[in-house]
């Protein structure tokens, strides 16, 4: 037997009476999907849906860990209503417990039953319009040969957003300058306490304004967007966030949160504000404003929509980082789905325009203080003082990037742990509790941000060095031993201004501008400074700036830098994620500069303890024009500053670009390269990248660029994936037929057939929404006969969400059988048994594959292609199956690997391993990175990084290799299962290896349903299958059973070595609730 699943028949379901025994059909929403339910009181089990597995799935992987810290939470309730309402203690619970977000990148994420109910909330989208005739009579009148407009639109959204960049950087610095310059003056002239009032009362204000936009008018606008926007275009419908409203709110929070002194940045607003503008302009109209343009109408199809979203977002990235080249890169490599030449060309044209914007509008602003117009300053973290690089540079560089990796995966587990702990702590609330969080973090950040300095002393400054100099400027007695060169922007903060700064002489600054000709007046150096309040009492990028300042050696010590790492790095991984417009990638930067800056001064050390320096520096300082001057902490700094940022998102190629145009400094190029690659790997061998990751908290279905499994999937038939039976429909049906279709099915696609001596053959497939709206217009003619709507009113569900909202009333009405209105609704029966013509709405063009097609090949095809609907057929085009994007996913895909192993031709295959085996890749994936760390950190230590610095790495390694948690390791080689010899060797040891066990056969319905009913429980991958059909000893290994349970039928259950029974006992243990009672006191459940 071969395990291919019987064909099934297909036919039209014209009534209830007529629908196959495994589908159920309430009467659905409207915008329902194939593959998922748009309410969560709609339920189906229809194989079309692919959702057959689940219905009786379980808790799947989530189950794991949740043991010790829900048993303890269960003794207490903290939350109104309990779990069910959200409250304290489930959001404890989920920051406590293990979850599934502990998994290597190269794992597929598990989700619960409740997460996966909650995918079926989303549709997808084509990338491609349906090639249908009316498709294509609109796309004749079309200008086809004309490009200028498409090089004009990206013109225009390349000053739209580069004007939208330039007012954001504009209001952040306002509000910035009005909170800090207050609090700096409150403090120098009044008491701390004044100051402190007065900050707190003025971000407190700036929040509340923020997150009172997100809840109130647009929850869309909550977050940085990225997420959002990476979903949209991979191909997953996301309401409302690319209308007008969100763009507002987007806007005017962002500005209000960043300038509040919160730990967040606007770059990753400034991506999703940069994609909404692509997607209005492009498309001419706004349907939350009422208006339509008229304009641009060839532009209003859902490829060049999408197209222009992601010029939109790259521009997004430009203007953040005024980096044209990385905008480009980013969408590349992070969001793009699909990719032409041709658009990159217009992208990078379109960054250019958008940069170049921002730019002028700085120089306008520029000119109005100095009068000086045309004079680009567009590095923000510009590096004035370029050095040597030398290739012992990279041994740090790799110490680095290890340490940035690990904090990565850290700071990635408590944003995810965080959201999915809010979302607990929420639930069932109404929406103003969510306005409580960001108002809290605002107190305790700016409390403490006021608080911690005061523990610095005032640490006394002898030189200054102008950054773009290397020779750093001392006033006169300065002794030639030198301890400590710092900038010329040093804060003060509770440090008395009564002794009189120390000032520099006329001639080492005769332009008055540190450095150059001319004559000018002294530079004044404050004899003391606090270090902490240099990187806590400013702007997060101002912040950053002090870290990359070159020539600046001890200015801030150990103590400044971990107190600042620790503060920002918690402040920012629970801010993140909260109800406010902002992004994650100034925190993520200062975090990473903080981490370089950390490991640049053990460096600085060793080097002193070695009496290594250039002659009158501070010890262990070397100034340029030295070879070692690149033993410079602010060098190592920007080197963190990627390497963070690449272990959290993953970035490697465009992040090392945007490192380069946002600090000018190109000569660092490999060791941030080296740094970025060796974060990434060390960050993928324990959790998915945060914006992924976010998308698997909020249950987006998002398909990576690259499918993974613990076998090649081109090993493993499409068929074991698709879902079957499939409701076709043929190309002229009666409208009443169609009606029912659409009453008792939520599908979004359906293939449509043409009937031949071979059978129904299939010619196309359309789409549910085109369907809805051929009713809908039949209705309201009273008639069928001449029915024509062109493509253009076909389409408007893809130019805005509401325009979906704005139908759905009539739609539904059509459905249930009640009247549009007195006027329109027909009183003539007979209407509903007319012919209804679909021959110009079908899709001839709908990608179709045999059932012998590989899975791999069939995943970068729906991806590559940005697929909605893959039809499966046999060798005679007949329709067999159905594949959407929710069937593609990582779990969809494991279960398809297991399902061919258990059944198909692939299962006698040695290659294919098991579950349980598959089931301990994050574990294999923590080992690998240890691994890794330990490697790494043995070959720095051959040259540099020893003493006392290294020592501390070294047993920070090794206490991680030897944590006996992390491994589970035994004195010698353990025979397993695999090893016996004969049939009762191999049921003892199988019944001793595994807690819960099933010996079955594979075609046998009572074994089916003795599976189906352990994975309610356990799960799919919590117990052992054995298959006897498929061993060549399964005769041997009956008679085994025959001996110890007195039967050798099938199937035969055991937990813990003890046997509960065939299929009808567990049925009946399952139905009387002692088989949950047995699993729970044996902790398996």
């Amino acid at each position: 037997m071969d395990g291919r699943a019987p064909a099934p028949a297909f036919r039209l379901i014209s009534s209830e009476e007529d629908l196959p025994p495994d589908i159920t059909v309430p009467v659905p929403p409207v915008n329902g999907s194939h593959g998922g339910a748009t309410a969560a009181a709609a339920t189906a089990t229809s194989s079309h849906l692919g959702d057959g597995s689940e219905v009786t799935d379980g808790e799947g992987g989530a189950r794991e860990g949740a043991g010790a810290a829900s048993d303890f939470f269960s003794a207490f309730s903290f939350g109104r209503g309990g779990e069910s309402r959200g409250g304290f203690r489930a959001a404890l619970n989920q920051l406590l417990r293990r979850g599934n977000d502990l998994e290597a990148a190269a794992v597929n994420h598990r989700y619960t039953q409740e997460e996966r109910a909650r995918l079926k909330q989303f549709q997808s989208i084509d990338y491609l319009a349906p090639s249908s005739r009316v498709y294509r009579h609109w796309l004749a009148a079309q200008p086809w040969g004309r490009y200028w407009d498409r090089w004009l639109m990206m013109a225009l959204i390349g000053v739209a957003v580069g004007l939208v960049g330039y007012f954001l950087h504009l209001s952040v610095h306002i509000l910035a300058a009005i909170k800090y310059h207050g609090t700096r003056w409150l403090l120098s002239h009044t008491h701390v306490i004044v100051g402190w009032v007065f900050n707190i009362t003025f971000s407190l204000a700036l929040v509340y304004a923020s997150t009172w936009l997100v809840v109130n008018v647009a929850p869309e606008a909550g977050g940085a967007g990225v997420a959002e926007v990476t979903a949209y275009l991979n191909g997953c419908f996301m309401p409302k966030i690319l209308n007008i409203r969100t763009f507002v709110v987007k806007f005017l929070s962002a500005a209000t949160a960043v300038g509040s002194g919160l730990p967040v940045g606007p770059e990753g607003p400034m991506i999703h504000m940069g994609a909404i503008v692509g997607a209005g302009l492009s498309q001419g109209h706004s349907t939350t404003l009422g208006i339509d343009s008229g304009l641009f109408r060839r532009f209003q199809n859902p490829k060049d929509k999408r197209d222009f979203v992601t010029a939109g977002a790259a521009m997004g990235v430009a203007v953040a980082f005024s980096a044209p080249i990385g905008g480009l890169l980013f969408v590349l490599e992070e969001i793009a789905s699909f990719w032409q030449q041709s658009l990159g060309w217009q992208i990078f044209f379109a960054c250019m325009m958008a940069v170049l914007t921002s730019d002028t509008m700085r120089s306008m602003q520029a000119a109005i203080g100095e009068g000086q117009f045309g004079m680009f300053d567009s590095v923000f973290f510009e590096v004035k003082t370029q050095l040597t690089t030398h290739v012992l540079m990279v041994v740090p560089a790799a110490a680095i990037g290890i340490i940035c990796g690990i904090c990565a995966i850290i700071f990635t587990l408590i944003n995810l742990k965080v959201a999915r702990a809010r979302q607990a702590f929420f639930k069932g609330r109404p929406a103003k509790w969510r306005m409580a969080e960001p108002c809290a973090l605002i107190v305790i950040f700016v409390t403490l941000g006021m608080i911690l300095p005061l523990f610095f002393p005032c640490t006394p400054t002898q030189c200054v060095i102008i950054q773009g100099e290397t020779k750093p400027l001392c006033p006169e007695g300065t002794p030639q031993e030198i301890k400590r060169i710092v900038e010329d922007s040093t804060e003060l903060y509770t440090c008395s201004r009564t002794a009189h700064d120390s000032e520099i002489p006329p001639e080492w600054d005769p332009d008055g501008k540190g450095g150059g000709g001319g004559s000018g007046k002294n530079i004044s150096v404050p004899k003391a400074y606090n270090e902490l309040a240099t990187l806590m009492s400013v702007p997060g990028e101002d912040a950053i700036r002090h870290l990359f300042s070159r020539g600046t050696h001890r200015e801030f010590g150990y103590a400044a830098i971990i107190v600042m790492l620790i503060f920002y790095f918690l402040g920012a991984a629970w801010t993140a994620g909260s109800a406010i417009s902002s992004g994650v990638f100034v925190p993520m930067l200062l975090i990473g500069a903080c981490i370089g800056r950390l490991v640049g001064l053990v460096v600085v050390d060793i080097a002193a303890a070695h009496g290594a320096g250039s002659p009158g520096a501070p010890p262990g300082v070397f100034l340029p024009p030295s070879p070692w001057a690149w033993i410079d902490p602010g060098a190592f700094a920007l080197i963190g500053a990627g390497a963070f940022m690449g272990g959290v998102t993953r970035m490697t190629l465009a992040l090392a670009v945007i490192v380069m145009e946002m600090s000018n400094d190109v000569r660092i190029l490999l060791p941030v390269m080296v740094a970025i690659m060796i974060a990434k790997f060390v960050a993928d061998a324990a959790t998915h990248s945060l914006y992924h990751g976010l998308l698997e908290v909020k249950c987006v279905p998002f398909l990576p660029k690259d499918p993974h499994s613990t076998i090649s999937l081109d090993l493993v038939e499409v068929r074991y994936v698709m879902a079957a039976p499939v409701v076709t429909l043929r190309e002229q049906m009666r409208l009443g037929d169609v009606r029912d279709v659409l009453r008792k099915t939520r599908h979004n696609g359906f293939p449509v057939v043409r009937d031949t001596p071979q059978g129904g053959v299939c010619v196309g497939l359309v789409v549910r929404d085109h369907l809805m709206k051929l009713l809908v217009e039949a209705v309201k003619r009273g008639t069928c006969q001449h029915l024509e709507v062109p493509f253009s009113d076909l389409n408007r569900q893809f130019v805005d969400a509401s325009a979906l909202e704005s139908e759905a009333a009539q739609q539904m009405a059509v459905l249930e059988g009640r009247p549009l209105t007195p006027a329109h609704f027909p009183n003539d029966p007979s209407l509903w048994d007319e012919p209804l013509d679909l021959t110009p709405y079908i899709n001839t063009s709908a990608v179709r594959v045999p059932e012998s097609f590989t899975l791999e090949r069939a995943y970068i095809l729906f991806s590559t292609m940005g697929l909605r609907h893959l039809v499966v057929v046999d060798e005679h085009n007949r329709v067999r199956g159905m594949v959407t994007r929710k069937d593609l996913l990582g779990y969809k895909l494991d279960e398809a690997v297991k399902r061919s192993r258990s059944g198909g031709p692939l299962a006698s295959q040695g290659t294919l391993e098991s579950p349980n085996k598959a089931a301990g890749a994050p574990r294999a994936g923590l080992n690998r990175f240890l691994l890794l760390l330990t490697l790494v950190a043995a070959a720095a230590g051959v040259r540099f990084l020893v003493g006392f610095g290294m020592k501390a790495l070294r047993g920070d390694a090794h206490d991680q290799s030897t944590d006996p948690s992390q491994f589970e390791t035994q004195p010698g080689p353990v025979e397993t299962a695999a090893d016996a010899k004969t049939p009762q060797e191999f049921v003892e040891r199988s019944l001793k290896e595994n807690p819960v066990i099933i010996f079955s056969k594979s075609y046998c319905g009572f074994s089916m349903r003795g599976k189906q009913m352990l994975a309610k429980h356990l799960g799919d991958d919590g117990f052992k299958i054995v298959e006897l059909d498929q061993r060549e000893d399964g005769a041997a290994i009956q008679d085994e059973m025959l001996k110890i349970t007195g039967g050798r039928t099938v199937p035969r259950i055991f937990v813990y070595g003890q046997f509960i029974g065939g299929a009808d006992d567990v049925t009946a243990k399952d139905a009387s609730g002692e088989l949950a009672a047995l699993l729970k006191e044996k902790h398996l459940i």
